[in-house]
């Protein structure tokens, strides 16, 4: 098979399933398609930071995570594959009592490398060349900061004040559904699809 792969081919598919061949911007790869999307409930995790600095922890985070639905039959990568994410994130967290936060964590995650079950070494095989690729990805993620819009030096971070007793809509749909709020969502999303 001949493929293509000039300015204009935003995005093409060889093959069929989660192994075919894809593109996307000139990039070849495999896997969930561009646009795809997972919802992933963890487990009761440990998450353990050391202060290294004034502005600098260091956080370590284990824990199983597992679909919010099962997977389609024959999608997905063989069990035993194994995967190296580099994740660049806000975690924006608030006080609600003397032992408990709310916490969001929210960002990007890049693939930094990945070895096949079948595998005995990382599509990255040596650390340098992981750590030549996280310098890749963390200046990639520099240059979407630089490409947000412009702002004034002038403009304030917007402050979300909640009322006391007031209550968010999607604990309230929780409540009445005796579920979390994004199972709800999944569940209108899969009547829809079906």
């Amino acid at each position: 098979m001949t493929l293509s792969l000039g300015p204009s081919d935003r995005a093409y598919t060889a093959g069929v399933g989660y192994n075919a061949l894809k593109s996307f911007n000139g990039q070849i790869y495999s896997g969930m398609a561009v646009g795809g999307s997972h919802t992933w409930n963890y487990d009761q995790g440990v998450w353990h930071e050391v202060k290294e600095e004034p502005d600098l922890w260091k956080i370590d985070y284990k824990t199983n995570k597992r679909r919010a639905r099962a997977a389609p039959k024959g999608s997905g990568a063989p069990v035993g594959t194994e995967y190296h994410w580099l994740i660049v994130a806000h975690q924006y967290v608030k006080k609600i009592d003397a032992n408990t936060y709310e916490t969001n964590l929210t960002g990007s995650k890049y693939k930094l490398a990945h070895k096949a079950a079948t595998s005995n070494s990382w599509s990255i095989n040596t650390v340098k060349g992981q750590r030549d690729r996280e310098i890749e990805l963390l200046e990639d993620a520099r240059r979407r900061v630089e490409g947000l819009p412009p702002v004034l030096a002038s403009e304030k971070i917007k402050v979300v004040k909640q009322e006391k007793g007031q209550q968010k809509l999607e604990d309230l749909f929780a409540k009445a559904g005796g579920n979390k709020g994004t199972d709800i969502a999944d569940k209108r999303k899969r009547k829809r699809g079906e």
